[in-house]
């Protein structure tokens, strides 16, 4: 089981809910035995987003699960001035959510996986603090963020735009890394072969949950103002509200960096497998040479070295948005139903 620290931009009301169904699937493989959730690190938000750290969408989930007791970190409010910036002259509480990283890591008796689907900056800034710690127990960071080439426009993705010195600043980290480049090209709304972006009709997999779970999407998407966030698991199922939150399509990055931290891939014939029993799987990693410059700006390529830093890629393109929805729907449809889902052998 991997020991496993998610980090993410989640907040409500949401800026985009992708994180929601990400946050669902990190505990529908916690409740199956494949992570063992240590912890959330919640951005702090941007002034342009509406809402703050979703704290109550952590409770709803441990509460629909079972898995309680996980601990949540808030992020700093200060970007990181460039890739070398440890904040050392920041206020303790702009610099809490690294020094916790920093203890979650010390503390734990074998090394972690970090998972970013947010900000860089906190997972930065603790390495910078403390590199021989992430060296010693750091086992992986899913870096989900960048592109691997640029669009048209030549425009940053949107977390790198954030914070350009922290997305840098991973790269230097004396861990292995495996970058999940959001788009092929950026923003192209395109499969390519080393983006992870995909796409499904929100409907497709509502229909498939149970009433509980349904009702925590529903809770987000409405952006509800609702103060009763757990007894709103246990209504009934507004229905008119399901059908139109359902015809939205809602695009995805992250899920295929969550299922391989938890030693799970996608075979083309038997769908949803543990890694070890694929025999012709739809994504894998490759190892790469790659820098980063200081706005951001990546050069890489594919290597047989072993460099410690892998690239998401794309095996059967044509597959993918099908093979990875069909999956998402597997993972989901156990939460907040009677009884634990069984695990694979």
């Amino acid at each position: 089981m991997t020991r496993f620290i998610h980090q993410t931009d989640l907040f409500h009301p949401h800026g985009d809910p992708d994180d929601h169904w990400d946050l669902a699937t990190v505990y529908a493989l916690a409740v199956q035995g494949y992570l063992d959730l240590r912890g959330i690190l919640l951005d702090y938000p941007p002034d342009h987003r509406a809402g703050d750290p979703a704290v109550m969408a952590v409770a709803q989930l441990g509460s629909l699960t079972g898995v309680t007791g996980v601990p949540v970190a808030i992020g700093t409010m200060n970007p990181m001035r460039h890739r070398r910036d440890a904040q050392c002259d920041t206020d303790p509480a702009n610099r809490a959510a690294s020094e916790w990283l920093c203890r979650m890591l010390d503390e734990s008796p074998e090394p972690m996986v970090i998972n970013i689907v947010g900000s860089c900056t906190d997972v930065a800034v603790a390495g910078l603090m403390e590199p021989d710690l992430f060296k010693a127990k750091c086992k992986a960071i899913y870096l989900n963020a960048g592109s691997a080439y640029p669009g048209e426009t030549g425009v940053l993705e949107y977390n790198v735009r954030l914070n350009p010195g922290s997305y840098a600043a991973v790269f230097d980290l004396p861990c292995p890394v495996y970058w999940c480049p959001c788009w092929h090209q950026t923003e192209s709304y395109q499969v390519g072969p080393y983006g992870t972006w995909y796409s499904f009709i929100q409907g497709d997999i509502m229909r498939g949950l149970s009433d509980p779970l349904c009702n925590y999407f529903l809770y987000a998407l409405s952006r509800s103002p609702d103060p009763k966030y757990l007894r709103y698991l246990t209504m009934p199922v507004d229905s008119p509200l399901r059908e139109d939150c359902g015809q939205y399509p809602r695009s995805m990055w992250s899920t295929p960096g969550i299922l391989h931290a938890a030693g799970m891939g996608i075979d083309v014939h038997s769908g949803l497998l543990p890694e070890r029993q694929i025999k012709n799987p739809v994504f894998r990693f490759k190892p790469i040479r790659i820098t980063c410059a200081d706005d951001g700006n990546t050069t890489w390529q594919l290597t047989e070295e072993n460099t410690e830093r892998y690239i998401f890629s794309l095996s059967h393109p044509d597959l993918y948005a099908t093979v990875m929805t069909t999956a998402l729907c597997k993972l989901l449809s156990g939460i907040g139903r009677p009884g634990k889902p069984d695990t694979d052998d």
